[in-house]
């Protein structure tokens, strides 16, 4: 059986799905042939495929791309600038979609895996192999955005270029999902935010779609013994961790979170003279030394379990690893001009999430501060929590499906 992952290039997260799908799948049928075609991030996930037994085929032929160490937007919302300057770069992509039928041709697989990854969806239809989608988006975001918010968020926007534009990125999504064999999500489904989307739609009875909970990696089990915590340098104390990563529009969003965590820090080291900061990010910044500094880390669940509350933005895939940990988590939104998270900051809210959208010092440092008094692993699920992860994590239920569904094009 041979599979081939298409993952979206344009962040960590898509990346890290397919690396836990892919483990899932060969604990679960070990003689299956796994390819990944990896667009971002290769220095680091290279070497985490290989030792997975996941073939790696570069495709950006060794030139290192990251979306999270740049601005990605400019402030004009319009056909030209948004469009074809942004949107069809990175997600219907003509090259792109050349380079995936060249591959496809070549490696033959039974199943081609997209995750979020429209050109590989195209290009799999175009060929007529059979493709699953496996997805946290409903539809493309700009469909499930209106005007306001992004006038809000800052941009200078064209409303018919918009309009346009909506109509077109909704017929291409209702196409890919309509055509797949499969779709798998680990979004739950809130219908005043999704009413009038291809995946809801999808996920009705009868429909090619499924809500699997987390696609993450196995979570490891307590640690009484702090060895994460002692191997890293952090003294005794409450623990709060910051990640910064992640695809950015505006690097100066980026920055602003990074200022509000270390201000809400020094606030809350006034209630907790031994309060610990463990900031992640991929590039060192100035901070208090009594800040510990760390780049991305891959495999960051040990760290996790020490902590007793995390603050992050809203990228799903980080928002399904701590809700099947059950970590307490704050999730920071540096502003609405991260258009691409503006959904999923409001779904984790009406799920019942703490979340903040370009807060202030103080209302950031008053949100933590609560959490800082629950022990890690010792509070029952919240509500929220339940909703992303009912059963934890959904990876062997994902890659049971996907199996599946390779065996009936095989």
């Amino acid at each position: 059986m041979k599979i081939l992952f298409a993952p979206a290039a344009t962040g960590s997260g898509h990346n890290m799905r397919v690396l836990s799908l892919a483990r899932e799948i060969l604990a679960q049928q070990p003689d299956a042939e796994l390819t990944v075609l990896l667009g971002s991030l290769q220095s680091t996930f290279t070497p985490l495929f290989t030792e997975a037994g996941v073939t790696v085929v570069d495709l950006a032929a060794g030139r290192p791309v990251d979306y999270a160490t740049k601005s990605n937007l400019g402030r004009r919302m319009d056909w030209d600038g948004y469009i074809g300057g942004y949107l069809a770069p990175a997600f219907v992509n003509g090259e792109r979609i050349l380079q995936y039928l060249a591959l496809i041709q070549e490696h033959r697989p039974d199943l081609l895996v997209s995750d979020y990854n429209m050109s590989a969806s195209m290009a799999a239809a175009i060929l007529g192999t059979r493709h699953a989608l496996v997805t946290e988006r409903y539809d493309f975001t700009l469909y499930q955005l209106d005007d306001q918010t992004l006038v809000d968020g800052g941009f200078d926007i064209e409303p018919e270029d918009l309009r346009r534009g909506r109509q077109a990125l909704h017929a291409c999504f209702e196409w890919i999902v309509s055509g797949a064999e499969l779709v798998l999500t680990d979004k739950p489904l809130v219908p005043e935010l999704d009413e009038g989307t291809a995946v809801a739609r999808a996920l009705r009875p009868g429909g090619n779609a499924v809500f699997t909970g987390p696609m993450v990696r196995r979570i490891p089990p307590s640690d009484a013994e702090g060895k994460a915590r002692a191997e890293l340098g952090i003294p005794e104390g409450p623990l709060m961790v910051g990640s910064v990563g992640g695809t950015t529009m505006f690097l100066e969003n980026k920055q602003k979170v990074v200022d509000r965590y270390l201000e809400a820090y020094e606030l809350l080291r006034g209630q907790h003279p031994d309060l610990q900061f463990v900031l992640l990010g991929r590039e060192p910044v100035p901070a208090p030394e009594s800040v510990i500094q760390l780049p991305y880390l891959p495999e960051w669940m040990p760290l996790l379990r020490e902590a007793n509350v995390l603050l992050s933005a809203p990228g799903w895939i980080t928002v399904t690893e701590v809700a099947a940990m059950r970590i307490p988590t704050v999730f920071v939104l540096g502003s609405l001009g991260e258009y691409h998270e503006v959904e999923a900051a409001r779904r984790l809210d009406l799920l019942g999430f703490p979340t903040c959208i370009d807060p202030t010092a103080e209302q950031l440092a008053a949100t933590v501060a609560p959490l800082l008094a629950v022990r890690p692993d010792h509070e029952a699920p919240t509500p929220g929590q339940l909703a992303v992860a009912p059963e934890g994590p959904g990876t062997a239920l994902a890659a049971r499906h996907l199996l599946a569904a390779a065996g009936r094009a095989r």
